[in-house]
């Protein structure tokens, strides 16, 4: 079916050719039940950067072909079963280095429809292959034991199992690239130092991380009820500011970094722009920073926005390389 901003969610969630993938849509809460009733168009009322041509854009993807791959398996935990890829091959291949997405959602959702749905679909116009993450985020355990490290470990096992099915999907795990944004952007930060990334699970560096408006640190976060409730979900009751600095990756920048591009607007009221320029302290050259003055947070392929081609502009920097 075609959808368009009149589309309710409960279409687009019911929509036969959606199916394998409508979980992982926006996961981690019940975001489609709740708002089964919305439009596109009053989803993006309520939320201003979620662009609906946008989304539009990566849904209109999923009508070729993709496929959606359970990452631990046959896996009884629910939430282990939860963790999937969705690969999305390019209709042209044009570069050997394939793509590892990881949405926002503020540790509570995997908002793969706003925001890595969309950017895929372009690297993919771009003659680069995708795989989409849907990663676990907090539940209320979480909040007495804390979920770090669990999305750099699902993101280890996403890596594993792409290079155990590399024949299928045509590509090379060695020659890959992270992109991440806001708590996705985090995970992925995280996922270039020695001490939490990919090196800790004795796999390659990413040839580059390319960040959208990433939280870098919980440091930056303004204390009091929100700064709280985050930090307790993420690292467990009773967490202490040495928990908060162990997953600051700009703390824990070397040698071995692999380099970054970095899209923001400076009027994002999320992530404190003091977050951007630590990486870019700590990387000096190796870090690009793409921004504008406007734009907010969560704007994903970014259309509606000053940052509209910014994927091109990281996919041309990335080249360069």
């Amino acid at each position: 079916m075609g959808f368009t901003e009149n589309t309710r969610l409960r279409e687009i969630y019911n929509a036969e050719h959606l199916k394998p993938i409508r979980d992982s849509l926006i996961s981690g809460g019940k975001f489609f039940a709740e708002n089964s009733c919305l439009t596109l168009a009053q989803v993006q009322q309520r939320n201003p950067t979620w662009y609906v041509g946008d989304m539009l854009y990566g849904l209109r993807r999923l009508e070729e072909p993709y496929k959606v791959c359970s990452v631990y398996g046959g896996e009884e935990d629910p939430r282990m079963a939860a963790v999937k890829l969705t690969w999305l091959p390019a209709r042209e291949k044009k570069h050997e280095t394939f793509f590892i997405l990881l949405a926002g959602g503020a540790y509570g959702a995997v908002c793969t429809m706003v925001e890595s749905l969309p950017v895929a679909a372009r690297l993919n116009e771009l003659g680069y292959s995708c795989f989409c993450l849907n990663y676990r985020t907090a539940v209320q355990e979480s909040f007495v034991h804390g979920l770090m490290p669990q999305p750099l470990e699902d993101l280890a096992a996403a890596w594993r199992y792409i290079r155990g099915h590399a024949d299928e999907f045509g590509v090379d795990p060695q020659d890959y690239a992270v992109s991440g944004f806001s708590a996705g952007g985090h995970t992925a930060a995280l996922w270039g130092t020695e001490n939490l990334g990919a090196r800790k699970y004795g796999l390659p560096q990413p040839k580059c991380l390319i960040l959208g408006y990433p939280l870098i640190t919980m440091e930056n976060v303004p204390e009091g009820p929100v700064k709280k409730y985050m930090c307790t979900g993420m690292f467990g009751a009773g967490f202490t500011q040495k928990d908060i600095r162990r997953y600051d990756a700009s703390r824990h920048i070397d040698a071995g970094y692999p380099p970054v591009f970095l899209v923001r607007a400076l009027d994002d009221p999320t992530v404190s722009k003091k977050d951007g320029d630590g990486m870019k302290m700590a990387l000096g050259e190796k870090c690009r920073i793409f921004e504008a003055t406007t734009g907010g947070h969560g704007f994903g392929l970014g259309s509606a926005t000053p940052l509209c081609g910014w994927v091109e502009a990281a996919a041309h920097w990335m080249e360069e390389l």
